[in-house]
């Protein structure tokens, strides 16, 4: 059983509209490296860097390294549950999320 804290700091995690939009980018995929999340959602490496790194810190996501790229996957089960509890639903629209 999660903590009210525990819950609170996975939803602060969630919070951000760019967030979401890079786990329904990496749900419509296996796997995206950095270069192509950027280019698909229009903002700088660094913004994205910062924000891969909160979504790996909270578990979300993780990061594999083949040569010089490095590829991300969603490794947490429960992103689609919670996507669905919301009424999130991932396109391929212009901003990712419905």
């Amino acid at each position: 059983m999660r903590t009210l804290k525990e819950t609170a700091k996975l939803l602060k995690m969630l919070s951000q509209p760019l967030r979401l939009e890079i786990l329904c980018a990496l749900m419509r995929e296996e796997k995206l490296c950095v270069c192509r999340i950027a280019d698909a959602l229009g903002v700088p490496q660094s913004t994205l860097s910062r924000n891969l790194a909160i979504l790996r810190n909270g578990g979300f996501v993780e990061d594999s390294r083949e040569g010089t790229m490095v590829f991300y996957r969603v490794s947490d089960e429960r992103i689609p549950a919670i996507f669905k509890a919301v009424g999130l639903k991932c396109s391929q629209g212009s901003n990712g999320v419905q």
